[in-house]
């Protein structure tokens, strides 16, 4: 009974393993070897456990030995199938460089895990006779560096290839994040704990989505970028909260900002919540751009970045009128990552410049009284469009216009000690 096509035995070593051991006179020790065991400090369910695959714990919907592939030059040469085939992740042959086959092409029958013969199909169709499905190199990719990382070919060093951030990963992080990738983009699980939902795909289409995954991370990070382009649900106007993008975000990518914040915490997948970040930078400062008046200031590594409600306290202002001073380029912002969560910052010396700025000027009368001229005149330049109300909302949203005291000396030629001129 455990020969079903679930293939519950080699995933621990139950007692029937251990008779099946003895009757076919083969040591225990060196069939455990072949079996998939669970991780020791998994406290999962039977049915969403990692389990050990060359040394890596993974999921087992990623492990599908009850879905076999077989590679028709391996057959016909070594009359043997490969154990690494039972990853989900390995769909082509990176020694042949052709396609895994797991559907009969006589019978269209998927391949059964029991069969009497080795290569050939219930209906008697040998595979081992079949022409290999050859694919080209960016295809093979993934399937070899699989083979790699579980010791099965030596480690390959492309110049190509030295960008990919993948290229740092081990075989479960690596495992981790194309699934993660390539599940956006079709109905199957990925391997942290999640309930199968792939086990229908067939080969050739695992194929095809994991291959997709993969170019996601080539030239990075412009691919990753433009994938982003792609799952965007349209372009929402991204108007942070007290600094808090997490509903826009939400809303706009969905499961792919759930799953990046909230499932991908480890710091391996920093490069991705950085990459992230940096979309998101660009495309709010493209935003802002497109506003009349903006105008955007140097800036450095080194400038130090604050929280917008830590702003408001400091400039006493509402959150609309902090974020007018944004929209004009007044005040730098930043998106960064801070604990894997997603922070919108402001530059600290915009903010004590706006504050020192706004603690200087006057109301029209105070500044005409100040300068010594008519207040009639102090309306004129503004009507004339020469002096700029500094108009901000207050936390009290009390809206008070006032003016710089320097801008209108400027306009006034007055030096910087007049002698008080009769009003």
């Amino acid at each position: 009974m455990e020969l079903q096509w679930k293939f519950t035995f080699v995933f621990s070593c139950s007692e029937g393993f251990k008779k099946f051991a003895k009757l076919t006179g083969n040591a225990l020790a060196d069939l455990i070897e072949l079996l998939y065991l669970p991780a020791p400090s998994s406290k999962n369910t039977i049915g969403e456990a990692d389990y050990n695959f060359y040394g890596a714990f993974l999921n087992r919907s990623i492990i599908r030995p009850h879905c076999p592939k077989v590679c028709v030059q391996c057959l016909a040469e070594s009359g043997y199938c490969r154990r690494v085939w039972d990853c989900s992740l390995v769909t082509v042959c990176p020694i042949h460089e052709c396609l895994l086959v797991d559907t009969c092409p006589k019978c269209k029958r998927r391949l059964k895990a029991i069969r009497n013969r080795l290569s050939v199909c219930v209906c008697g169709c040998d595979w081992s006779e079949l022409q290999p499905d050859l694919r080209p190199e960016h295809e093979i990719t993934v399937s070899r560096r699989i083979y790699q990382l579980c010791g099965l070919l030596p480690l390959g060093h492309h110049s190509k290839e030295r960008l990919n951030p993948l290229q740092s990963l081990g075989l479960q992080d690596f495992v981790i994040i194309l699934t993660f990738i390539a599940g956006l983009e079709c109905v199957m699980s990925w391997a942290t704990g999640r309930p199968s939902k792939s086990i229908k795909l067939r080969n050739e289409d695992l194929h095809t989505h994991i291959t997709n995954a993969y170019q996601v991370f080539q030239d990075w990070p412009h691919n990753f970028h433009q994938f982003l382009d792609k799952k965007s649900k349209g372009d929402l106007r991204l108007h942070p909260r007290d600094g808090k993008l997490d509903s826009a975000l939400k809303e706009e990518f969905g499961a792919l900002f759930k799953q990046l914040y909230g499932d991908l915490r480890g710091s391996q997948f920093d490069f991705l919540r950085e990459a992230f970040a940096h979309y998101l930078n660009n495309r709010l400062r493209a935003q802002y751009e497109n506003v009349d008046g903006f105008v955007s200031g140097p800036r450095s590594d080194d400038d130090k970045y604050i929280t917008v409600r830590e702003a408001r306290r400091l400039l006493k202002l509402s959150h609309e009128s902090i974020l007018d001073l944004v929209k004009t380029g007044e005040i730098a912002f930043a998106i960064r990552n801070q604990n894997s969560t997603l922070r919108y910052l402001l530059r600290l010396d915009d903010i004590e410049t706006i504050k020192s700025r706004y603690e200087q000027s006057l109301g029209s009368r105070d500044l005409a009284e100040q300068l010594g001229v008519d207040h009639r005149i102090i309306s004129q330049l503004v009507q004339e469009g020469h002096l700029r109300r500094q108009s901000r909302r207050t936390v009290d949203s009390y809206r008070a216009s006032k003016f710089d005291v320097d801008t209108a000396r400027r306009l006034l030629h007055i030096e910087d000690n007049p002698k008080r001129a009769p009003v």
